[in-house]
């Protein structure tokens, strides 16, 4: 472990992997890493439990923003534009009444079909992918609702990465946004050559009976808050499987290390071009999402934290311009543009009783933001 640079509050840091250190002695997890960067540089790191800092784990949906931002280059450069309807790049994508779904309405989790399969023996090949796009119905017309899209969303996006620049979407991801800021890449074809965190669930769902109801609601402060279980279990256990970590899945099969992940996103905060300052801080999509009630605060590549109080339930800190994108179980990765601070906490349990969830995530957020030294 490091800490004490400066630009970080030494008591903080300590007290933060106290934390930590407390959840793995407890069994929550079984192993963990955490990293907090400012100003561009890593100034204090963990690795607990059962990992080594070479470990790798696995980051869900954390993958999406990372992903995401590959795209910003082809915006930049007008050879894509929000406005433009997907299918006039993926014509495929267009079949069976996709026809109208915009980039935006893409990128902001509004294009209609959230729970959309993509076969595994679709995965590897650009014709596969297409092939599955044509297949796809809508659950409803694109930029008339908002619900969170757990994978496949981003296969559209990997593939307009892949269409627009005549290269794999994960080389593309890794030379645009991981190497920039000096870290491995995060989705790897094959076997890595560090070893990976295998994922445990823990605990169950409650479910939504009315016995268990009026604490979900307690914790969540209102109904229609308590959100709604969008991926089971078995879906992110099977990152476990080696055929499923070397599929690059673009929304949700990424393997890093806390370190690189608090550096990529230090890069973010650092890059002032017009794109980059879009992506990190304009909220492109705030209408309410009904997979958790919540107003999305969805940037074209990530979430806000905001100031509607609501930040603790979007698994982000009480800094209102907090940007970034949480992965399933409490992997959590932002930066927040008003202290220059990073932070990326990495673990190996899915955790599946949201009133065990919620609270350790709050936590971590508020003992990371005070990381900041004053």
């Amino acid at each position: 472990m490091t800490g004490g640079a400066r630009g970080t509050d030494d008591a903080a840091v300590a007290e933060l992997e106290a934390f930590i250190a407390s959840e793995i002695d407890a069994g929550a997890s079984l192993a963990a890493q955490y990293a907090i960067a400012i100003d561009g540089e890593v100034h204090a790191t963990g690795t607990f439990g059962a990992a080594t800092d070479e470990h790798r784990f696995t980051i869900f949906s954390a993958t999406k923003t990372i992903v995401a931002m590959a795209l910003l280059p082809h915006l930049a450069d007008g050879s894509l534009d929000l406005t433009q309807r997907v299918a006039e790049l993926l014509p495929e994508f267009g079949e069976r009444g996709k026809h109208d779904v915009t980039v935006l309405q893409l990128l902001t989790m509004q294009g209609g079909f959230p729970q959309a399969v993509m076969s595994p023996d679709r995965w590897g090949t650009s014709a596969g992918r297409r092939e599955q796009f044509a297949q796809w119905e809508p659950e409803w017309p694109a930029g008339t609702r908002t619900e969170y899209h757990p994978v496949s969303a981003h296969w559209v996006i990997g593939e307009l990465i892949e269409t627009l620049s005549g290269r794999p979407f994960h080389e593309v991801v890794h030379e645009r946004v991981t190497a920039p800021a000096g870290a491995d890449p995060v989705l790897v074809p094959g076997a890595l050559d560090a070893p990976v965190v295998p994922v445990r669930s823990l605990g169950t769902h409650p479910g939504y009976g009315d016995d268990v109801l009026p604490s979900l609601v307690e914790l969540f402060g209102r109904r229609e808050h308590v959100p709604l279980v969008t991926i089971g279990p078995e879906a992110l256990l099977s990152m476990n499987h080696p055929k499923v970590q070397a599929a690059c899945i673009p929304g949700g099969g990424g393997r890093a290390r806390a370190v690189d992940v608090a550096r990529v996103y230090q890069r973010f905060l650092a890059d002032d071009s017009p794109w980059m300052r879009d992506a990190v801080g304009t909220i492109r999509n705030a209408s309410v999402s009904a997979s958790d009630g919540l107003p999305s605060n969805r940037t074209i590549a990530g979430v806000v934290s905001g100031r509607d109080g609501l930040h603790r339930q979007r698994w982000m800190p009480a800094a209102p311009r907090a940007f970034g994108h949480a992965g399933a179980g409490g992997q959590l990765c932002w930066a927040d543009p008003d202290t220059s601070l990073s932070f990326c906490f990495l673990h190996d349990t899915l955790q599946l009783d949201p009133r065990v969830e919620l609270p350790r995530i709050t936590r971590l957020n508020e003992l990371a933001l005070a990381c900041a030294a004053r």
